[in-house]
């Protein structure tokens, strides 16, 4: 409850205390202890700090999140975080997972779909994909699906619109419809060299359906295997090709 929770921000009756660097959490051990069955080992203080609001409050933000109280301030990014929402998500995903707060997982994938949704950003997303492989088993799904997904939607996208706008730190290219794609496959190369379970995972989405959309009468909600009924060559701009394997 909102009590509970600034009884723990003003340390009253607190009985237990969580250590990770030079930065101690007072809390109930009721509290934290009747959510996580395991001792938090040290991790960073940044994401321990959104666990613990996480265990008064039910929910965490992130510093693109404006907070429920008005009289308090917008979260600080310290600069171990200067993260990306899709990066936070994805640390607290992988921080649940492993202490079995099942709830707080949830939670954190339901955030990393939203900010995916609400600031689609390629860059961002690929800048998340270490952490959704590197903090996780490959048996813990969950967020893995969600990126191929995610990276196959906003690849297409990348290639559609042919701009460096997803990408605001660098330069506009001298040829623009090459220097969005060079700037990506730089990007993706060193994801796939950190992380070339991503890159497998890819591979086999594309083998097991090479094209995917919405269908109506499936439902918007989940991208469904598609067949391309018309079809223009990127070359010559032409329409009637067809695709290597009819």
């Amino acid at each position: 409850s909102a009590h509970t929770a600034r009884a723990r921000e003003r340390g009253e009756f607190t009985d237990f205390v969580l250590i990770c660097g030079a930065e101690r959490f007072p809390v109930h051990k009721v509290i934290v202890c009747s959510q996580s069955k395991y001792e938090i080992a040290e991790q960073s203080p940044a994401i321990v700090r959104r666990m613990v609001e996480y265990f008064y409050t039910g929910d965490y933000k992130d510093c693109n999140e404006s907070t429920q109280d008005p009289n308090q301030e917008k979260p600080e990014c310290s600069d171990e975080e200067g993260l990306t929402a899709l990066c936070i998500h994805a640390r607290m995903f992988a921080l649940a997972d492993m202490y079995h707060v099942d709830r707080l997982q949830s939670l954190a994938v339901t955030k990393y779909s939203k900010a995916m949704e609400k600031t689609p950003n390629i860059g961002d997303l690929l800048d998340s994909i270490s952490d959704v492989y590197r903090l996780t088993p490959p048996s813990v799904r969950t967020l893995r699906d969600k990126v191929i997904v995610a990276f196959r939607v906003q690849l297409g996208w990348t290639r559609r619109l042919r701009q460096t706008s997803f990408f605001p730190d660098l330069e506009p290219s001298a040829d623009e419809s090459g220097g969005a794609t060079d700037t990506l496959m730089a990007a993706y190369d060193e994801v796939a060299t950190e992380s070339p379970e991503f890159l497998k995972d890819l591979l086999s989405s594309y083998i097991r359906s090479p094209l995917q959309g919405q269908c109506h009468n499936c439902g918007p909600e989940q991208l469904q295997p598609m067949e391309a009924l018309q079809m223009k060559c990127l070359t010559c701009g032409k329409g009637g090709a067809r695709p290597a394997y009819l």
